[in-house]
């Protein structure tokens, strides 16, 4: 994994902990999968893809929190957390979760968010 790619991903939870879902399209392929199949939350539970898809994610993802905050860990590391505050409930919920990345040319090509590390490298074809 380059040096490179990893700030590009890192750029990427920045932009999303500052709401800013329209820069990093400059950075995301216009055909990306994001797959949110294996992380177990049945409402979005699907393969979004393209913008479009991408942006339809963020909506409803967006649309369930009052607000979201991203603790990232680093690259290779045990996974992310994120606390939400649910919208209507006012409930602190915490995540924990891993993703994984396939990246082309500068640009994010594939997402792939699972409830395990094991689940996240299966999905981009790696084993522990």
């Amino acid at each position: 994994m380059s040096q490179e790619s990893v700030e590009l991903v890192l750029s990427l939870y920045g932009k999303a902990q500052r709401q800013d879902f329209d820069k990093p399209f400059d950075r995301i392929d216009e055909g990306v999968v994001w797959d949110m199949t294996g992380l177990g939350m049945p409402d979005l539970a699907r393969v979004y893809r393209g913008h479009a898809g991408l942006q339809e994610f963020w909506a409803a993802w967006l649309d369930a929190w009052e607000s979201f905050e991203f603790t990232r860990a680093e690259p290779e590391d045990l996974g992310d957390k994120q606390r939400n505050v649910g919208s209507g409930s006012g409930v602190p919920v915490d995540f924990h979760y891993f993703q994984a990345f396939s990246l082309r040319g500068g640009k994010v090509t594939a997402s792939y968010m699972a409830e395990t590390r094991a689940g996240a490298l299966e999905a981009v074809g790696l084993r522990e």
